[in-house]
């Protein structure tokens, strides 16, 4: 018999809002502050992907040094909300903010 898994849901730490609000896709833009750093949404249409969530980090103006990878697919919103603020965290770090 597998063990059902007990772990905790990720719980994001930056606000995400609706890309287009009021439109009903499953698409959000995260936001620290008045910077928007990153984007995920439900993939509908890759077919190898299709209903995984596919995440991005944004560019960034003061950002000079990239972190790869910078963008994915995760199979579900709070996994890829949590791959967008960890690597906005070390884009943080590595920019000493």
């Amino acid at each position: 018999m597998r063990k059902a898994d007990t772990s905790p849901e990720y719980q994001p730490k930056y606000k995400w809002r609706e890309t287009w609000p009021g439109e009903g896709h499953q698409d959000f833009v995260s936001v620290d502050g008045d910077l928007q750093f990153g984007r995920i949404y439900l993939d509908l249409t890759t077919s190898s992907r299709a209903r995984q969530w596919r995440w991005a980090i944004s560019t960034i103006l003061w950002q000079r040094r990239n972190i790869l990878p910078h963008n994915g697919w995760a199979p579900t919103g709070r996994e890829a909300s949590r791959k967008v603020e960890e690597l906005y965290e070390q884009i943080k770090a590595l920019h000493g903010r």
